[in-house]
């Protein structure tokens, strides 16, 4: 039987097998990138890797290995290895100059005057020379502060660095000014009336940002607040004893209103300061674990955070009568010892026994995020601080000193890492070695190797590079198309 097709059949056959091939092409094309995606994943995934390796060894091949995971496939993980890797450039190791360790640091709130406590003493320590554009200078030591501070770590600043406030072994604070740093001189001191004993003194205290009130807490659970406006001769406000046993650490807001106490590492109280005559315990927080290490408010006071093993927890205290839990962060492999904030909340700084200070974003209440690490040799970070504004923090171990941490950039790799990096870095270059070392046979090609010179990638221009490309064509016809 003969059956002919007329024009109109013949278009619709035409149709079809266009439709069929159409199909097939948009299969193979949708195939061919997903293949290229999971090359692109699992080689960001292992250029991170390599860089966190090469972080202490390698500092230039790490930052650029992070660089290029990250253009290759940004993800929380690829943007935490950059962090970490850059951080480490932004380091600047004081152990050299303070070779026995330390017990404790404290920080002015322009980062520029630091407290150091080590085996030996306190030292009165100068960080403008690397701060300040307008001094060309190092890090220095001007002074050191005399007195009986073997076994007490409690220590303070005021937010300009003129005053220091030091706890005695003998159950009393000194008072320093501190406006000459290398001539410090000796003011009044508090007598919190505690035994003479060492174990039974001086356990915590708190500075206001002025310099002109304090709160001490002691080991026999003595709570008191003092008034500081004659340095010289300082008057106790008021004193309040808890039954709870010795205040392990006190934190106050910016404006010293509100305080929170930490007492037998396990009850933490919340005190109204409005009249320091008469301070008012507003509440206590319910914890959902058995012990509490460090406290931190916030500067605005509308937040607390309490540290414990592996984790902090966040209170809000919109309320300060009524706290509500608003948040856990979790911290591998970290027992906490100490918490710093800076004013904005962008950077939330954890001390402890991991070798490294995580680094988090509180300054969105219903999503903290976790940013990064500063990595650290040290296998306990015992002590940390961070400047009002977040651009300098200081990091304190028992074997490795003191390290300070230039976070200038911070806000800034926040929003582009990548753009940060490149623009303080310059030309960050992969040779063909170094690629076969840390890619493996992925074709480099795909991601700019060769384009700018026969044996280098240019990890910056990766992203450009894969615009050009987003399906990984060969090399050849990606260049014969350029």
């Amino acid at each position: 039987m003969n059956v002919r097709l007329g024009v109109k059949g013949l278009v619709v056959i035409g149709l079809v097998v266009l439709s069929v091939i159409a199909t097939v092409g948009s299969s193979l094309v949708y195939l061919q990138q997903e293949a290229f995606m999971n090359e692109r994943i699992l080689l960001a995934r292992s250029l991170a890797f390599h860089a966190s390796e090469l972080r202490d060894v390698d500092p230039y091949t790490s930052l650029t290995l992070g660089v290029a995971a990250v253009h290759i496939n940004e993800n929380a993980a690829s943007r935490k290895a950059l962090f970490e890797s850059f951080l480490v450039l932004r380091r600047e190791d004081l152990f050299a100059q303070n070779p026995r360790g330390a017990r404790s640091v404290a920080l002015s709130q322009d980062g520029h005057v630091a407290l150091i406590k080590d085996a030996d003493e306190i030292g009165v320590w100068d960080l403008s020379g690397v701060l300040d554009p307008n001094i060309e200078g190092e890090v220095e030591k001007r002074a050191g502060l005399e007195g009986d501070y073997e076994d007490v770590d409690a220590l303070a600043l005021s937010s300009d660095g003129r005053t220091a406030l030091i706890g005695q072994d003998n159950g009393t604070a000194v008072l320093w000014d501190l406006k000459n740093l290398a001539q410090p001189t000796r003011l009044g001191a508090i007598n919190t009336g505690a035994a003479s004993e060492a174990d039974r003194g001086i356990e915590s205290l708190a500075l206001s940002r002025d310099g002109r009130t304090a709160c001490v807490g002691d080991f026999d659970g003595n709570f008191s607040i003092w008034d500081l406006s004659v340095k010289t001769k300082p008057i106790r406000r008021s004193h309040v004893r808890l039954p709870s046993g010795p205040i392990s650490s006190i934190s106050l807001d910016a404006h010293a209103r509100l305080a929170a106490t930490l007492a037998k590492d396990r009850y933490v109280a919340i005190w109204d300061l409005g009249r320091h005559d008469d301070p008012i315990q507003r509440s206590s927080l319910d914890l959902p674990f058995k012990s509490a290490g460090p406290i931190s408010i916030t500067a605005d006071g509308r937040e607390i955070l309490v540290g414990n093993s592996r984790r902090a927890g966040v209170w809000s205290l919109a309320d300060p009568a009524a706290p509500i839990h608003t948040a856990t962060l979790d911290m591998p492999n970290q027992d906490l010892h100490g918490i710093a904030l800076s004013d904005s909340g962008k950077i939330a700084l954890f001390a402890g026994d991991g070798g490294s200070v995580p680094l988090w974003d509180l300054s969105m209440q219903s999503r903290p995020t976790s940013i990064s690490s500063l990595k650290n040799y040290s296998q306990e970070v015992g002590y940390v601080a961070v400047s009002a504004n977040g651009e300098v923090a200081l990091t304190a171990s028992p074997d490795r000193g003191v390290t300070m941490w230039d976070l200038r950039d911070l806000p800034e790799m926040l929003e582009d890492p990548v753009d940060v990096v490149c623009d303080a870095q310059g030309d960050l270059k992969i040779t063909r070695e170094e690629w076969t070392r840390y890619a493996g046979d992925v074709d480099w090609t795909r991601y700019g190797g060769g384009l700018f010179g026969e044996d280098t990638l240019a990890a910056c221009s990766i992203d450009w590079v894969l615009s050009l490309n987003p399906r990984g064509e060969a090399g050849k016809v990606m260049w014969g198309a350029l």
